[in-house]
């Protein structure tokens, strides 16, 4: 898995006004944001880098995440 998150001046949020909801737990440290349409998970900001960010690469119109090659782990076929 990488480690690679964004440098908040190198990422701009689009949604629009009110449609993010965020969710945080134990720490409060990290802020976990979804569409409160559709329920998606769009990006979050980190833990062990506050004020960076990682992103559903889904979210991003720019990337075709049908033209990624992954491996598929399922955690059961070791």
């Amino acid at each position: 898995m990488s480690n690679f998150t964004i440098q908040p001046d190198k990422f701009d949020i689009e949604a629009k006004g009110g449609v993010l909801g965020l969710y945080q737990f134990d720490t409060k440290i990290a802020k976990h944001y979804f569409c409160k349409t559709c329920g998606i998970y769009p990006f979050h900001e980190t833990m062990r880098k506050p004020g960076h960010y990682r992103v559903n690469l889904g979210c991003i119109d720019e990337i075709d995440t049908n033209a990624i090659s992954v491996d598929i782990f399922d955690g059961k076929s070791i």
